[in-house]
Formats: structure tokens, sequence, C-alpha cells
């Protein structure tokens, strides 16, 4: 029934697509044409001019671009022809239109830019075919050159997420170096590991996404691309773990008409339809939309599970005046699958059983239900001065009903089942008030930004067990015999609450002391007040905890194509409980020592980062050896490495994407965990390379080719106590081969249609992504295939 209403939307969205046959697309002028002068003046909503805009003129292979100066006047010289004018300027939203350039005669354009929202398009250069990002918000919240943040910045672009047909996250991260995803609690959740620390916390359009807003992975329908920023970021985040931040930005509304339907399928009977559909709602389009919708009906490689989901999300942005803009966000979610926490582990490997393996009750599936909705608002206050105030709010429900592996007999064949249910349910609410803008004290220019968070988050679970004594539920790992688990009998029942309100501000300068020094510099003051509400046997208790987190960087560009940077940073994480005389635990602290270079160089042909860094995280929950049963905050963990990324363009067709990273993430001091060991579902080395080359001339332009292979070390699977330090086991280092390719006919107004296949783990190697204990090793998924074909107009 579901796999007939995908079909159904699909065939709709194709119904109302039939292409326009009837255009024919005019010549653009060539680089031997007779040139004339095009100038103009660029300003904002005020009146203020725009220093440093960049225009970019377009028509076909030929790309003209310049900057305006102090006075936001610009200047190009170029042939006479129909081209397509996009101006891009730091806090504003990017002007598209086309436009005429005439022949034997001084042409001009001048141009007003509305204020940006708060998750503005990055810029994306012409001719880099969509790989290459030169600015980012996420860093600093204000757009700023990714080669001016004192910090390891990386963006995976929309081209990438299209051209590797990325529908879940643990398939873009893979094109980060050090960047993993260690679990994805059975389906429930993908937790990222950066820089040799697990996350379950990412952030959607600069919002918290984490567990208090999500009941299950986001899906990337509208998802145009994801940031990564490494390392502790407290002072523009807040309450965060030290490894890093993974920003997920959809896509808005757009100013032009656009609609797409679009129909995946391949391996395990997946079928996934998405629609898209965008443009302005009146004539002077002062009101916009965007409505995505997408399906998924899947079965797996593992033996019963499946992925049945509908998301929505529609959108609009309303414009009354240049100078303020409105966005209202929503989107629902609803799906489920089974609960599935992969194998096991028996000695120092997972266990050797098919990949395919269930080890828990196939009859119980995991249902959820959320949605989301938020109002940006963005008002520019003249003179390059911004005021932006953002709320988004998130309630969902879940049901954790499973009976999953928690133990293992002596004869290493039986393991014995955990069996729970239990209703969850959450609400979320965000609230960003920022102020940024420029001024200038003598030659030397601020950007600032001052902000205020509130956050509140509620919890509330409703869990049943069964009841103390009953007979353990077994399985055979090697001769499962689902039918003979006895009926569940559920009888234990507990309630918790929480009720968790934050709240923070910070302060930003962004210096720019000479054209090749900048410093930037941070101070964030975040209160947080915990609450649990326990029903029964579950105690209750409360704490309030403050925080302060500072930030300084320096980068120093002694060239034009380098440039050498250095950064110390600090985030702060809120635990609840309390120790033995009742003292509520502080917050985890995180500090960052971070210095490398960013280069830029042979005409954008080759960029990226390389860095040195060390995280340390204090006040770590471990055992109070005075008190048994209780805990104390004097663990330590450390964290060391190296890493490199790159984008090559080899020529103008062929870019490369490649990463490595050496991380050294270990226990520094702790009274359970054995000391210098390494800390769980870290490998050592991981690498990544991605090479794609299009067509552009001749019958097979549009056509593309790509292939690539991402790979890490072995990993510690489980934390290594010192009580027992023979006691572990490793997740085997893997390497796998991924391609594509794909054909899109060159751009013509109309409609156009654009097809693709790809095969993931090319060579059909088994392999293991993650674990998260004895009891929860991920298997990878073997050989699969995914083909599509989208009409676009």
């Amino acid at each position: 029934m579901f796999r007939s209403l995908l079909s159904l939307i699909f065939a709709a969205a194709l119904f109302v697509s039939v292409p326009n046959s009837g255009y024919a697309q005019s010549a653009c002028p060539s680089h031997g044409d007779p040139e004339v002068t095009l100038s103009g003046i660029i300003s904002d909503p005020s009146g203020a001019l725009l220093r440093d805009a960049q225009v970019t003129l377009t028509c076909g292979n030929l790309a003209v671009s310049a900057t305006t100066d102090a006075t936001g006047a610009y200047t190009v010289q170029l042939p006479a022809g129909t081209y397509s004018l996009a101006v891009v300027s730091k806090g504003f939203t990017t002007k598209q239109q086309t436009f005429q350039v005439l022949p034997n005669r001084a042409n001009q354009q001048d141009l007003v830019l509305n204020v940006a929202q708060e998750n503005s398009t990055v810029e994306v250069r012409a001719g880099a075919q969509g790989y290459a990002v030169s600015e980012n918000s996420e860093a600093t919240r204000t757009d700023t050159s990714i080669r001016d943040i004192p910090q390891a910045v990386y963006v995976i672009p929309e081209q990438v997420l299209q051209d590797q047909q990325v529908i879940r996250l643990a398939d873009a991260v893979r094109n980060v170096s050090g960047v993993t995803i260690a679990e994805d609690a059975g389906g429930r959740q993908e937790r990222v590991t950066l820089r040799g620390f697990v996350t379950d916390t990412t952030f959607q359009d600069g919002f918290r996404n984490a567990s208090n807003a999500n009941a299950t992975f986001p899906d990337f329908a509208n998802v145009e691309r994801v940031d990564i920023l490494k390392g502790p970021s407290s002072t523009v985040f807040g309450r965060l773990d030290p490894g890093g931040v993974v920003n997920l930005v959809t896509k808005q509304p757009l100013s032009e008409h656009y609609y797409s339907a679009t129909m995946q399928g391949g391996s395990y009977q997946l079928l996934r339809p998405t629609i898209d559909a965008s443009g302005p709602l009146t004539a002077n389009k002062s009101l916009l939309y965007r409505f995505i919708a997408s399906g998924q009906d899947s079965q797996s490689f593992r033996d019963f599970n499946f992925t049945r989901r509908l998301f929505l999300s529609p959108t609009l942005t309303w414009t009354p005046s240049p100078s303020t803009s409105l966005r209202l966000y929503t989107e629902f979610l609803g799906g489920s699958n089974l609960n599935d926490r992969g194998l096991i582990a028996i000695g120092t490997r997972p266990a050797n059983l098919p990949v395919s393996r269930y080890l828990a009750d196939p009859n119980l599936v995991y249902p959820y239900r959320q949605g989301k909705a938020g109002l940006s608002f963005d008002q520019a206050l003249g003179r390059g001065w911004t005021f932006r105030s953002y709320e988004r709010s998130s309630t969902g429900w879940d049901n954790y009903n499973a009976r999953v592996a928690n133990a293992l007999s002596k004869d290493m064949q039986m393991v014995t089942l955990n069996d729970l249910r239990s209703d969850q349910y959450f609400q979320a609410h965000y609230w960003i008030n920022e102020v940024t803008g420029t001024v200038k004290t003598g030659p030397i220019q601020h950007t600032l930004l001052a902000g205020a968070e509130l956050d509140y988050e509620i919890y509330d679970t409703n869990t049943t067990r069964q009841a103390s004594g009953t007979p353990a539920e077994t399985l055979n790992i090697y001769y499962p015999n689902y039918a003979a688990l006895p009926p569940r009998d559920l009888m234990e029942s507990t309630i918790n609450q929480t009720r968790d309100g934050y709240g923070g501000g910070y302060l930003q300068d962004q210096i720019t002391l000479t054209p090749k020094l900048k410093v930037t510099g941070g101070l964030r003051y975040d209160l947080a007040k915990l609450k649990t509400v326990g029903y029964f046997a579950s105690p209750s208790s409360s704490s309030r905890d403050t925080a302060w987190s500072p930030r300084v960087g320096l980068v120093y560009d002694p060239v034009q194509a380098f440039s050498f940077y250095a950064t110390y940073n600090k985030s702060f994480q809120p635990e609840s409980g309390t120790q033995a005389n009742g003292t509520p635990f502080v917050p985890e602290y995180g500090r960052l020592l971070e210095t490398g270079f960013k280069f830029d160089t042979l005409s954008h042909r080759v960029t990226g980062t390389a860095a040195v860094y060390q995280i340390d995280l204090t006040n770590v929950i471990t055992a109070d050896p005075n008190n048994p049963g209780f805990s104390i905050q004097l663990g330590q963990q450390r964290s060391r490495g190296m890493e490199f990324n790159a984008l090559t363009h080899l020529t103008h067709q062929w870019d490369l994407i490649s990463g490595y990273a050496l991380t050294n993430a270990t226990i520094h001091k702790d009274n359970t965990y054995l000391v210098d060991s390494q800390l769980q579902s870290v490998p050592r080395h991981t690498g990544n390379l991605w090479t794609r080359y299009t067509q552009s001339q001749g019958r097979l332009s549009g056509a593309s080719i790509g292939a690539g292979v991402s790979g890490v070390s072995n990993m510690q699977g489980q934390l290594i106590t010192q009580a027992a330090p023979n006691t572990f086991y490793l997740v085997p280092g893997w390497g796998r081969v991924d391609a594509g390719i794909s054909y899109e006919p060159p751009k013509e107004a109309g409609w156009r249609y654009r097809f693709a296949l790809n095969a993931n783990n090319l060579l059909d190697r088994r392999y293991f992504s993650g674990a998260s204990g004895r009891f929860a090793v991920y298997p990878g998924s073997p050989r699969d295939i995914i083909a599509s074909f989208q009409l676009i107009r």
C-alpha cells in the first residue's frame, strides 16, 4: 500500500511535468567578439554602498567577474549578448537576473541587494562545477571567507551530494577526513565521530538537532549542503561536544520558478520519489515558496529490516521591503523501521556471522512522528548593520519497542535479549537574536557580532520492562528461532521527565588589522538549568551550571595563495547527576589548540586545509574509588592529530576531492578505564578520495563519471577497563570503492532531464562502519545500486 502511494505521487508529478519542446536556445558570444563596457553601483536598502561585492556575468562557458570598490562601483569588459547576472555580498541575498549587454555603447546596471536570511547561500565559483566553496557562515555566524576563518571548516556542497546520490548523513561525511559515523543507535540516530569524540548533536540551519529534537535520522530531500566545523566551538554554538559541529543547511525558496520530480530506485527494493517546487507567489516576487516532499519504501541487507518514511517541508519567504525579510520553515517526518543494533563481538573481533543476521525480535517495529516549525526575521538597519531573530520548535513521539541482545552465554551460542517498550515524547524550542555589522577605527576594520540564545527542552519517557525474576529470553546466534520467542510480559513501569532550560549571550569581533593580518576574538557566557523528575524508583535531580567560552584566532596571509592560522577555542557540555555528597556535577570542558594553513593556488586550481591540533576534555565522569556506586569528575581525555583535505581542479572538467586524517584519541586520566587506551569508535587513520569528470563538448556533453575510495583503520569497539584490561575487541579497518555515472543535457529553457546510476561498495567488501559496545557492532552494506531519473525546470 505504501509503495503504491509513493508511485502515485511520482506519477502525478510526471503528469504535470510534460516537457515543452518549442524552445530554441540563443547562442552565446565568444571571447573573440568585440567588447563593450558594463558598469554599475551596488548598494544596500538604506542606500549605503557595498564594497567587495562579487559581480559575475555568465553565458554558456563564458564567465566574467568583477569586485566593487570602496564606492560600490564595478566595471567589466565583455562581448555584447544576453547574460545571467549574479551579485554576491556578505550579509545580503544573492541577486540573480538576466541582463542584456548592448553593442556599440556603454552599458550600466545598478543593483540594490536585499538583506539575507541567516541561512545564506555560500558562494560557488564560476567554472568550479559546484565543488568549490569559498565562503561559510557556520564558524562565525557571519559570511566569512573560509581562508579567513582561524579553524578547520569544510563544506560538502549540493553538487557532491547529487553526484553521489546521498540520502543519509553517513554517505555525506565520507568526503571529509577524520569524520565517521560511530553508530546509528539502532536506526534511530546517526552519532558522528569528529576528531576523536563522538557526538549525537548535529545542527540544522544553525539550530540544535539533537535527540531532544529528533526521533530518527534527518531526511536529505531538503538538504542543500553540509557544513563541518572541527574542534570545540561553544562561543557561537553554546553547549557542545569537543569534536566539532555538523550543520545541515536546508534549501530556501527561489525567486525564479523551479520544478523537479525525481524517482530513485535500486537494491533492496528501494523506492524513493522526491518532488521539489519553488518560485514567486506574487508578481513583484516579494512572497516566495518552496515545497519539498519525499517518501521512501525499502528493504534492507539486514534480515527483516525495512525503512518506510514520508517527509514534507513547505517553506515561505516574505520580503515586504528590501530591508526586511521573514521566513517560515516547517517540516513533518513520519515513518517506521526495526530497532537494529547489528551484530555482536566474540573475543577480539566481531562474530563470524552473516552481515544479514538479525539478533532481536523481528516482530517489534519502531514507529516515529516528528514536526518542526520556525520563523526567521531579518532586518537591515542601514550602513551594513543587520538584526536577525530566528526561532525553531520541534515536537514528536516515538515508541522504542525492542528485544535486543545485551549478554552472551558462556558457550558463546546464545544471546540474552533485553525486552522493553518506551513511549518517548519530546519538545524543543530554540530562539536566537543577533546583531551584526562593520565599523572602522582608523585603518582597522571590525566585523561585530552580538547575540543571545534561549533554549528549552522537554523529554518524557514511559518505559515498561519485564518483572524482576522473569526468565531471560534468549536467541541462538547461529540458528535463531524467532518463532520460539515467548510472548512479552512487560510489567514494571518507569516514568521520567526532564525539563532543561539554557540561556547564553555572546560577543565576537573579527578584526582586519592589515590586509594580511586578521584576528578573531569572542566570548560567551551560558547558564544551564537541568531538572529530572523521576517517578516510582527513579530519583529526581536538578542542577544549575554556568560556563565561559572564549575563542581567539589569528590569520596571516603572507602571499595571496596561502593563509596561516592559529586558534584557541573552548567548549562545554552540562552534565546531570550528583556526587556522593549530593554536589551536582559541573560541565565537561573541551579546550582546542590548533594551527595550520589554507591554500588556494594556481588560479583556484588547488584549494584546501592542513591542520594539527590538540583537544583536551576535562571533568569526565568516572568511578568514585571512595564511594562505590557513585561517580566523580576527575576523568580526562585527549585527542591529538593532523588532517589534510583538498579540492583539485585537474582540468576545467575534472575535479578531485582528497583527504587524510591521523587521530590519536586516548584516555588521559580515569578511575574506570585504562589510561592511554584508545577511545571507542575512533579510527587512527581515515582517508577519502573522490574524482569526477564531466564532458562539456560534443555528443556526450553533460555526461559525467565519478569514482572514489574511502576507508578507515581498525578501532576499539569498547573502552578498555582497568579491571579487565585484556577484555576488548577491535572493529577491523576497511576500504570501499564507490562509483557513479550521470547524464544531463546542456541547460536550456523549458524542461530537461537527468539520469544517474551509482554503485556503493562496488567491490562488495565485508566491513563494519562502527560500534557502541560488544552488543552493537554495525555492519556496512554489501554492494548496492541506486538509479535515478529526474525532470527539472
